[in-house]
């Protein structure tokens, strides 16, 4: 009988190839960029199908977002009553954005600066009722988006002797403030 000696398998050569890119794998920078290019489009062509003069300006934040302003024009026609049409607005452009990007992507609009000064008008209007609502116990807010209602629960919540609290179904839900018992 031979005996006989197995040949040891000659190690295999490692390579230190880079893998290639999956053709699936998208750039979250690219899928921003063309939400942004689909945001143009759509509100251009918005503003043409309304007869509407605007000027459109998006831009990406540091968050991630997609921030768009319109400027010049017809800003009242475009804000509506109490911000209701840029409200809506905001939601088709949201919409047509996220369609085309078929993932998330956070889209804000802004028409003339309304935000920020709803906002502050908001802020104001919050603390006017929390001092009445210390005064006469409790205060019930007229209806208002859950932006809104935000604002208004974070100003009440940096006062003091005050509370507030939500309640209502939407389009109805409104904020209360209550005085807190010493």
């Amino acid at each position: 009988m031979t005996e006989g000696v197995a040949a040891e398998p000659e190690a295999e050569a490692k390579t230190t190839e880079t893998p290639e890119p999956d053709e699936d794998t998208i750039d979250p920078e690219e899928i921003l960029e063309d939400a942004r290019e689909d945001a143009l489009d759509f509100l251009e062509g918005l503003l043409d199908a309304m007869e509407a003069d605007g000027d459109v300006i998006a831009e990406i934040t540091d968050e991630g977002t997609v921030a768009v302003e319109i400027t010049g024009g017809d800003g009242g026609l475009l804000i509506g009553s109490r911000g209701q049409t840029l409200e809506a607005i905001q939601e088709l452009l949201r919409t047509v954005v996220q369609r085309q990007a078929q993932t998330r992507v956070r889209v804000t609009l802004d028409i003339e600066g309304y935000r920020d000064r709803r906002k502050e008008s908001v802020r104001r209007l919050a603390e006017q009722m929390a001092e009445r609502a210390i005064e006469e116990g409790e205060v019930e807010l007229e209806p208002m988006n859950a932006y809104e209602r935000k604002i208004v629960h974070e100003t009440v919540a940096s006062l003091d002797g005050v509370s507030s609290f939500s309640e209502g179904q939407e389009p109805r839900r409104r904020v209360l403030l209550r005085r807190e018992l010493p």
